[in-house]
């Protein structure tokens, strides 16, 4: 806890417009979020702390930069030399309530079915080198917005995400490539993110719709504008695709590449075919940057797997799916709370160089608890950070290497 603590001061010294009292409240928040056992909402919050539940809700409808302070702890643990990746996706919040900010029907992957209930847009970061995805920015999904795109130009819930992604530019002026699914492969994402000089690298359908470029000389003395396509791509045969080689981890992956240009889309990709020779099924996946290699393309694109696992651990150990709140700002608060505690976490591990965070929740409660005790019995015996006796009451139920 006490290296929490000395990270929450080092980073929060770097954010502006920040009151005494906030800041003083955000740590007491992340340090019991970290050691309380059951469900985080503000009753359980109150258990853990020396604030009241009050001070709880009142905190949690006050504005907060999260984007600032995100940036300040990505910034302190990734060397400007490392190469950075945007990723972004969306993931479901179970949630009832007639009353509750955005409650609509979203896509849940887990049930692999539309339900009823809240949505966030989560925009991260992930090192290249280290494998590492960092959480920059979390906005809550709208409810009654357009699924599908139309071509009135209606407010649609691609304009929502790509609005999160203009606001968070200013954070963004390192990043070239952004990762997404096969959901984000649509014309107005791809204008968006070239208008603003950078490249996406996504998932394109099976049956997509693509042409070969047409390469030979224009013959003399022909009329009419010079040949520009070749013929449509028909992926049962690759004998006009080039061969990059087998894929890093898995021997069994061929991979294929060639710029073809996109009818829908209206603009010429890097498209990479990945055939699974074990059962002879394939993907594609496609970078707007046509001189990228296809070997890095597919490397992105794995990575963009990071952003589940910042899902999952909000999920399971800093209460994503807990907020007790209905209101617009307090959801807004609780979501970003509860993924910013992922870049603490992830922060905590690599300066004591741990890798379970299943761990590190374990020693905080036992960490808080200790306190506790020796608070309540007023006991004057004081222990160094690392001596044995603390430190195995600490330890206590962690899991070992």
């Amino acid at each position: 806890m006490k290296t929490l603590s000395r990270i929450f001061k080092n980073v929060v010294t770097k954010i502006e417009k920040i009151s005494k009292p906030q800041k003083d409240f955000l740590q007491e928040l992340f340090e019991v979020l970290f050691s309380l056992y059951g469900r985080g909402n503000f009753l359980n919050f109150a258990r853990y702390s020396k604030y009241d539940e009050c001070t709880f809700r009142r905190n949690f409808s006050k504005f907060f930069d999260w984007v600032q302070l995100n940036y300040a702890i990505i910034n302190l643990y990734n060397s400007p030399l490392e190469i950075l990746i945007g990723a972004i996706d969306c993931s479901f919040i179970p949630k009832s309530g007639k009353k509750t900010f955005g409650l609509d029907k979203f896509w849940s992957g887990v049930s692999n079915k539309t339900l009823k209930g809240l949505e966030i847009s989560l925009l991260c970061l992930i090192n290249v080198n280290t494998r590492i995805a960092w959480v920059l920015d979390v906005c809550q999904t709208p409810a009654n917005l357009k699924t599908k795109e139309s071509s009135k130009n209606k407010y649609t819930r691609i304009n929502f995400y790509l609005e999160q992604f203009l606001d968070c530019l200013p954070k963004l002026k390192n990043v070239i490539y952004f990762v997404a699914d096969g959901f984000y492969a649509k014309q107005k994402v791809f204008d968006t993110i070239l208008q603003e000089g950078k490249h996406l690298i996504t998932k394109l359908r099976s049956d997509a719709n693509l042409r070969f470029l047409y390469t030979g000389e224009h013959k003399k003395g022909k009329k009419g504008a010079k040949r520009k396509y070749a013929g449509k791509v028909k992926f049962n045969d690759l004998s006009k695709w080039l061969f990059a080689g087998v894929d890093n981890k898995y021997n069994h992956l061929h991979i294929y590449y060639q710029k073809l240009n996109s009818q829908h889309f209206k603009l010429n990709l890097k498209v990479v075919l990945v055939l699974n020779t074990k059962t002879n099924k394939y993907i594609l996946l496609a970078s707007t940057d046509v001189n990228q290699s296809a070997i890095q393309i597919v490397e992105y694109y794995q990575l963009r797997f990071q952003i589940e696992f910042l899902f999952r651990d909000a999920k399971q150990f800093t209460s994503l799916n807990h907020c007790q709140a209905r209101d617009q700002h307090k959801l807004d608060f609780h979501f970003n709370m509860s993924l910013t505690a992922i870049n603490f976490s992830k922060a905590v591990m690599i300066t004591e160089n741990t890798k379970s965070l299943n761990n590190f929740v374990r020693q905080s409660y036992n960490n808080k608890f200790l306190d506790f005790v020796f608070f309540k019995l007023n006991l004057s015996a004081k222990f160094k950070e690392n001596n044995n006796i603390k430190k195995e009451i600490i330890e206590f139920g962690s899991m070992r290497a």
